[in-house]
């Protein structure tokens, strides 16, 4: 069975796919360098090989899901779904604080749309330590070095998967050099619902480093 279907306005993967068949598929070992896949080579999904991707978007709290969603939020995910026998379209983060008044049974979930990648992206996706994962997509310019389409997203036993959005606003638009990341990361703010922990902070640090 097909999974996934390249259209013009991205990768459309059916929410009725297992997660080993994700796993499987050619389409998602290509897109994104592969960022999708990672989730589960770092996590053992043994156990839940066999769930679909629905009921995986509709579960919280296992570290392997955490891992998937991880990812998937730094790739801007949406999920189609019937409401009321109408399709709605949700991007990833509204399904996510909404999905407990949608039950499977009721609110069927159809595909999950990625939307087309940019030439210049840049896809990583890092074990900060146990069931705490990192993921990061930005686009640099090859010659200028500065940044745009920035997703950092960070999730663990303390921080449900979250996308940093303080740090992609510091490092939008500006070239990207060590001291302008450090920067960006080790600046005081409180807009974040968990202030980023030094080791949250390190491995940030090396995965965007490692991009200069």
């Amino acid at each position: 069975m097909q999974i996934t279907l390249n259209r013009a306005d991205g990768l459309h993967i059916l929410t009725k796919a297992t997660l080993q068949q994700l796993l499987d598929d050619e389409a998602l070992r290509l897109f994104a360098d592969g960022l999708i896949l990672q989730a589960f080579v770092e996590t053992d999904i043994s156990t839940i090989a066999q769930w679909t991707v629905a009921e995986a978007l509709h579960h919280d709290g296992l570290p392997q899901i955490n891992a998937l969603v991880t990812i998937l939020l730094a790739l801007d995910a949406e999920v189609n779904a019937i409401v009321n026998d109408e399709n709605r379209i949700w991007p990833l983060p509204g399904y996510l604080s909404y999905r407990s008044h949608l039950p499977l049974d009721k609110y069927p979930l159809n595909t999950l749309r990625l939307p087309p990648l940019n030439p210049d992206g840049h896809y990583r996706f890092a074990v900060i330590d146990e069931d705490h994962y990192l993921a990061v997509r930005l686009d640099i310019h090859p010659k200028l070095k500065v940044a745009g389409h920035i997703r950092i997203v960070i999730s663990g036993p303390a921080r449900l998967p979250e996308r940093i959005l303080v740090v992609e606003h510091r490092l939008d638009r500006q070239e990207l050099t060590e001291e302008v990341i450090e920067a960006a990361i080790t600046a005081r703010s409180g807009a974040l619902s968990i202030p980023l922990t030094e080791q949250e902070q390190a491995k940030l640090l090396e995965v965007l480093t490692a991009l200069v």
